[in-house]
């Protein structure tokens, strides 16, 4: 049983194809574009959406080549949302949530109130989230729109003509009313959007409709929640989770939201688990860091850069708050991250061992946050952390904790094992966890680090 996963990423839309009926799980990637928020002469900063189309539609094909399929399966980031007009069609390039314009998100969240806005949405207070991106839409474009989809859904609507709005996805916007698991009407009506062009939040499971022959199934249509399916969390109580990529999500899986003043005042969010649950996380600035500052220097990869910063002094290197709005979108990472660590002079490979020091640093503060409401001895990394020993290893030195490897393509995998899901190949997200663990991990234990230097 062979399935493909469009897994959009902020950085890089990859598909790849899955056989759900193999011994144990490999991720085959038949198609991957880099792309990222272009500057527009309108001052917006938008996605390229007609190419970003245009190469799921050239990944499918592939996937397509390479023999049948059973399914297809769409996930992307969150936040971000197309607006389609009367005619069914798009009303203009989606914003991406790395623009400016919500820099007066402040200003609506203290019309509600901090308290009151958590206590309804579960959802972090950032300026990235969906309710502050539509409070600074141009109004006379949100009154000509019929519908409003999440990226994910959006390319699920142009495979297959089908709207939705999947419960994890919607999750996220800080529009969804936490205790009812629909839409807050009122919330939306205050920022000047029409609840009628919210489609109704479902469960991921149904079938959409068909790509060139293919049913197409609603997965969990943020990748988060994709990623975290495909962890191994199915063995300890003690485990936390990182989805480490663009971004770095760190976070336990609950059974019910924690909207408690404590957890307000901690800022962390409360989004929707892929077959329930909820996923209490709270996000890190991670590889968008590196990514930027390796894009500007253009002549080498991201593992080389990771590489060369194994071997600097660690007296050389420089923490800094990787969570500073100065990281979110500035003209030159490297001038930002130097100016922020003191590294005006360094080499760099000592600017990459400080931003990895730095994202280490910051996601252990959030596990001792999280240890404060639960033990948590170990840490599941999926995503592009996975892969590399050396960032594990500072992830296991900064954190105290144990880290467990998970998939370097969990998002796309966690995808697959959910479209598997849909297709009753699995009972649950127990048994779908079970055969992902057949893939061999590795750990890093707390303390390895240190004692290499000594």
């Amino acid at each position: 049983m062979r399935v493909a996963a469009v897994d959009m990423g902020a950085t890089s839309v990859r598909v790849a194809v899955v056989d759900l009926d193999a011994e144990a799980p490999a991720v085959d990637v038949v198609h991957r574009w880099s792309h990222g928020p272009e500057p527009r002469s309108d001052g917006s900063v938008r996605w390229r959406w007609s190419e970003l189309l245009e190469n799921v539609r050239i990944g499918l094909g592939r996937a397509l080549e390479s023999g049948p399929l059973a399914s297809v399966g769409v996930d992307g980031w969150a936040v971000d949302y197309g607006l389609l007009g009367e005619d069914g069609r798009l009303l203009s390039d989606p914003h991406s949530y790395r623009s400016l314009r919500t820099s007066g998100w402040r200003i609506v969240a203290n019309e509600w109130g901090h308290a009151e806005l958590y206590e309804r949405t579960g959802v972090q207070l950032l300026p990235i989230n969906t309710v502050f991106q539509l409070a600074a839409h141009d109004p006379e474009e949100l009154g000509q729109a019929q519908r409003l989809l999440m990226l994910p859904e959006l390319v699920a609507y142009e495979l297959t003509g089908a709207t939705a709005a999947e419960r994890t996805n919607a999750g996220t916007t800080g529009l969804l009313d936490v205790a009812t698991g629909g839409w807050a009407d009122d919330l939306a009506r205050a920022i000047g959007v029409d609840p009628e062009i919210l489609v109704t939040v479902e469960p991921m499971g149904r079938l959409l409709g068909e790509h060139r022959g293919v049913p197409v199934h609603l997965v969990a249509a943020h990748d988060t929640a994709c990623a975290v399916a495909a962890a191994p969390l199915e063995r300890s109580a003690q485990r936390a989770f990182l989805s480490a990529g663009t971004w770095f999500l760190v976070g336990v899986e609950r059974a019910g939201a924690d909207t408690s003043e404590a957890s307000r005042e901690a800022n962390f969010s409360n989004e929707p688990g892929a077959l329930g649950g909820f996923r209490f996380l709270k996000n890190v600035t991670g590889f968008w860091l590196l990514e930027q500052c390796a894009a500007g220097w253009g002549d080498t990869s991201l593992v080389e850069l990771v590489e060369q910063a194994r071997d600097v002094p660690s007296d050389d290197v420089r923490v800094f708050d990787v969570q500073d709005q100065r990281f979110l979108a500035p003209e030159q990472m490297e001038t930002e991250v130097r100016a922020a660590a003191g590294l005006t002079e360094a080499p760099r490979a000592v600017v990459v061992r400080s931003i990895l020091e730095s994202i280490a640093a910051g996601v252990a503060s959030v596990v001792e946050e999280l240890r404060r409401t639960q033990p948590v001895e170990e840490l599941a990394v999926v995503g592009g952390a996975a892969a590399s020993p050396f960032v594990r290893e500072l992830l296991a030195e900064h954190a105290g904790v144990r880290v467990i490897s998970g998939a370097a393509e969990a998002t796309a995998l966690g995808n697959a094992i959910l479209q598997g899901v849909a297709l009753r190949r699995f009972r649950d997200l127990t048994e779908a966890r079970e055969w992902v663990s057949a893939r061999s991990s590795r750990s890093s234990p707390a303390g390895a680090l240190r004692a290499r230097r000594a």
